[in-house]
């Protein structure tokens, strides 16, 4: 029979750093401007919403959110 081992791996999540915490603070406010901002326009399609959020500094993947979500929820 082989010698069989297991190992037993530990993962802990550690507190943000200052500036990784502020730049998530950062982000999250910029995220809701854009989405309060696609809701005040009634914005309620796609191509509205990227007209709204295009300015934002904020990543495709956050912009692409939006663009997904904003209509259906109107």
């Amino acid at each position: 029979m082989p010698d069989e081992r297991i190992r037993t791996v530990v993962a802990s999540l550690v507190e943000p750093t200052s500036h990784k915490e502020q730049k998530l603070q950062n982000l999250q406010s910029t995220y809701r401007e854009a989405l309060c901002e696609a809701f005040d326009a009634n914005a309620t399609t796609m191509t509205a919403v990227n007209d709204i959020v295009t300015p934002y500094d904020l990543p495709y993947q956050a912009k692409d959110a939006l663009k997904r979500h904003v209509p259906g929820l109107l």
